[in-house]
């Protein structure tokens, strides 16, 4: 059966890399919205890649939209509907996609901070009943944070609206930094890929140009690694095996100074709130990926 899917992805190669792979498992999943978060010209290129990649699968129907680009409260603590600057379209189209999926039938998968399932859980609660889950990339639990010493990006980004989704009672896996952070795009890897490039006019050569360019623009163009925490959402979905985790109760730190966007996950005390995947075959998890992109060039 194939299960509906929503992909709140990041503006970068990384994410569509993600859209790419999913794509290739029609039997498994099919996308039924395409969210992009961040700066504003980065998503408007991300949007139109993405639109052509749908049209080029024969799912030009596929809604592609901006996610919220701010946050659920301002600096001064003082709430907000919206988030400020933003009209809210990014949750309504997410609440209208799940709205239209049945019941306990659509899975979200995000790989950037969760402002905008945040605000759709807040708007429209009763959309919780039509998800079969949320699987996002974010926090850090044995591992130092990519954003402050404590705190992963993702959630440090947006800890309010973090929380948000921890309390909205929709079964949740969490694939933290420490699970992702060895899982890297590197030279090897990109090798393999290689014939991916070999016709400059397909969709799947646009998405390597991507891949490359992402690793050549750091270090002054000397190929550096570059992390594919955006992919393992979608990942996680097609194959958990691979993955190792447990169930906890999952906290965001939202007030302290130094804490603020620090993730804590206490097991055994009942009241678990989500799956917390600790680790993961990165051979697996590469083997997989590499597989599911060369799909692409056939």
């Amino acid at each position: 059966m194939t299960r509906p899917i929503i992909l709140d992805l990041t503006p970068d190669a990384q994410g569509m890399v993600a859209l790419l792979a999913a794509l290739q498992v029609p039997d498994h999943v099919r996308p039924v919205l395409v969210l992009f978060s961040g700066q504003a010209a980065r998503v408007d290129v991300a949007m139109a890649h993405a639109r052509d990649l749908l049209r080029a699968y024969g799912l030009a129907d596929v809604p592609v939209q901006a996610g919220c680009p701010g946050t659920l409260v301002q600096a001064d603590g003082v709430g907000h509907d919206l988030p400020p600057g933003n009209d809210g379209l990014g949750a309504a189209h997410l609440v209208q996609a799940i709205r239209a999926c049945p019941q306990h039938g659509a899975t979200v998968c995000c790989a950037g901070p969760l402002t905008t399932l945040a605000l759709a859980l807040v708007q429209a609660p009763d959309v919780g009943a039509h998800l079969d889950g949320i699987i996002f990339s974010g926090g850090a639990f044995h591992t130092r944070g990519n954003a402050t010493p404590v705190a992963e990006r993702n959630i440090a980004a947006d800890p309010e609206a973090a929380a948000t989704v921890l309390a909205a009672g929709v079964p949740l896996t969490i694939v933290p930094l420490g699970c992702t952070e060895r899982l890297k795009a590197d030279a090897v890897w990109m090798e393999q890929l290689a014939v991916m490039g070999a016709s400059p006019a397909t969709m799947a050569a646009r998405v390597h140009a991507e891949l490359v360019a992402a690793r050549n623009g750091g270090a002054r163009g000397s190929g550096v690694d570059i992390g594919l925490a955006a992919v393992t959402p979608l990942l996680a979905l097609l194959s958990p095996g691979i993955f190792q985790g447990h169930l906890a109760h999952v906290n965001v730190e939202r007030q302290g100074t130094y804490t603020r966007g620090m993730t804590v996950a206490v097991r055994g005390a009942g009241h678990d709130n989500a799956l917390v995947l600790e680790s993961l075959s990165v051979d697996a998890a590469r083997g997989i990926l590499r597989d599911l992109l060369l799909l692409a060039t056939r």
